[in-house]
């Protein structure tokens, strides 16, 4: 019976060569995998605006605020001598494919035309003036033209997208687009304030928390409807902020861990040693108490608070500031059982 060579050494070792490479290959990928979702939902989110500034800030728009305010007045001045100006500023996808593509941001500056908006009006545009130069001078002109743009791009995608799927046309307005740039203003400048109409002081983090109540009072009322319009319409505010948001909740909880912590170890030592009182008074721990290891108080000490201890030093002999309690208490027997040595004379004397 024939025998059948064994296989040779160069097989085995070629399929072990292959297989540990396919296994190395896959691991880095799926590490690969993990660090780039890793980054995407956090290193990415806190450096990619750097990173696109390094590479498109010659993109930015110096004063952007002024332009956009500029644009503003102008449309609230045209539509206030002629109402029918506001139906050309709409969003309309059927008519910006007829040529009419000031469409596409002029549905940004829509102005409200009624009693209330026109008397206050001027204070608008000053607040507005106000927001735009406080994160320009914050942020510098880039990170603004690019929060800016964002908003736009998010405003614009509801109805971009119904108008390729359905051909609906899904009118839109600039609403959210200016309450995120608020709503930054107000992250950034929390304890700013500003005076309502010349009268009423309210600080900025107020403001936001003003808003905020009233998109949920818009969400409770209007139902699903309004939802995807508020967070679309608000992608640039997180997409932004939603970091700082995750860094401020996990350093809360760390902060929180930590003092629960603090106050368990707090209560476990006065446990075993003890409610913390003055020694003379018996305050407790309200008040500021120090620990003395003077000779009178020995090595492990008593409390006293800060209107007994200076009595207290006063009635103890000071000793060296390296010289510990039983060394004091030691130091007057010392000395008395030390002997005195006769100098030697010197011959000649």
């Amino acid at each position: 019976m024939a025998r059948t060579p064994p296989p040779s050494r160069t097989h085995f070792r070629t399929t072990n060569v292959t297989e540990n490479a396919r296994f190395v290959s896959r691991a880095r990928f799926l590490r690969a995998r993990r660090r780039a979702i890793l980054w995407f939902l956090w290193g990415g989110c806190l450096n990619w605006i750097d990173r696109l500034q390094q590479r498109f800030g010659f993109l930015a728009i110096t004063g952007l605020g002024r332009y956009i305010v500029g644009v503003q007045f102008l449309c609230f001045v045209l539509a206030l001598g002629n109402p029918a100006v506001v139906d050309l500023l709409h969003l309309d996808f059927s008519q910006v494919a007829q040529g009419e593509v000031w469409r596409l941001v002029t549905f940004l500056f829509i102005p409200s035309l009624t009693p209330l908006n026109i008397i206050f009006a001027i204070f608008y545009f000053v607040f507005q003036w106000m927001v735009f130069q406080g994160l320009e001078a914050q942020w510098g002109a880039f990170k603004l033209t690019l929060y800016c743009f964002l908003g736009w791009v998010c405003a614009l995608a509801l109805p971009l997208l119904a108008w390729i799927f359905a051909r609906e046309v899904l009118l839109t307005s600039g609403e959210y687009w200016s309450v995120s740039i608020e709503l930054a203003f107000a992250f950034v400048y929390p304890e700013y304030t500003i005076y309502l109409y010349m009268i009423l002081p309210v600080k900025m983090k107020w403001m936001a928390w003003a808003i905020g109540a009233f998109l949920i009072f818009q969400l409770w009322t209007q139902g699903f409807a309004e939802a995807l319009p508020i967070g679309v319409g608000l992608l640039n505010y997180l997409a932004f902020f939603g970091p700082e948001y995750v860094s401020q909740s996990r350093h809360a909880s760390e902060v929180y861990k930590n003092r629960q912590v603090f106050t368990a170890a707090k209560r476990e030592a006065e446990s075993i040693l003890g409610p913390r009182v003055c020694s003379q008074c018996g305050a407790g721990t309200d008040r500021d108490l120090r620990l003395c290891t003077c000779a009178q108080c020995g090595e492990d000490g008593k409390l006293w608070c800060a209107d007994h201890l200076p009595g207290h030093l006063a009635k103890v002999p000071a000793r060296n500031p390296g010289q510990s309690a039983q060394n004091t208490a030691a130091a007057p027997a010392n000395r008395a059982g030390r002997r005195k040595t006769p100098r030697k004379k010197r011959p000649g004397r």
